[in-house]
């Protein structure tokens, strides 16, 4: 499960020769999760295979993004937008997530009874979203009813200011690819 996961990575949109060792390396120490969330260019059920393999050597979780193809035996992580127009926990028995960047989304999230959340942008402005910063961060993740991962310009130094602020870990993209 979730549970004992610190550190929650997403792949780049955009695959490419580099990514594989580098997801290698991301898998290597204590368990990890990988959200898979590529652009329809890049998804490849041989690059989804070779990730799978390398995450089994310690135990990691791999979780697919709702905009990728997924099926009734995955564990799936929602898009905001996918978030909001779910009705009902689909794939109980696995780990579903939700992208939240309000106190409305994680209600929506509450009550599909997700898993975690990745709450963002908590340190840098992104598109429409301005950030959060820390102690809203803490605000928003103390009204989820599970586990909560920061997003949006935290790095690997910043795990124990999650901690610190009722988060779970950390997740992010350039932070690990």
């Amino acid at each position: 499960m979730i549970t004992e996961v610190k550190f929650i990575g997403i792949t780049p949109f955009n695959l490419n020769k580099s990514l594989l060792p580098k997801i290698e390396r991301f898998f290597e120490g204590s368990k990890k999760a990988l959200i898979i969330r590529l652009n329809e260019s890049s998804y490849s059920e041989n690059f989804i295979k070779k990730v799978i393999n390398l995450s089994k050597k310690n135990q990691s979780i791999i979780i697919f993004n709702s905009r990728n193809p997924v099926d009734n035996f995955s564990n799936i992580h929602l898009t905001s937008k996918d978030l909001m127009r779910s009705e009902k926990k689909k794939n109980n028995g696995f780990i579903l997530g939700a992208s939240c960047h309000n106190q409305e989304e994680i209600n929506k999230a509450n009550e599909l009874k997700c898993d975690y959340i990745l709450i963002s942008p908590v340190l840098i402005d992104k598109n429409k979203n301005k950030k959060l910063g820390w102690k809203k961060f803490k605000e928003l993740s103390k009204s989820f009813e599970g586990k909560s991962f920061p997003l949006g310009g935290v790095k690997e130094k910043d795990l124990e200011k999650s901690l610190a602020h009722n988060g779970a870990g950390i997740s992010g993209i350039s932070c690990f690819f």
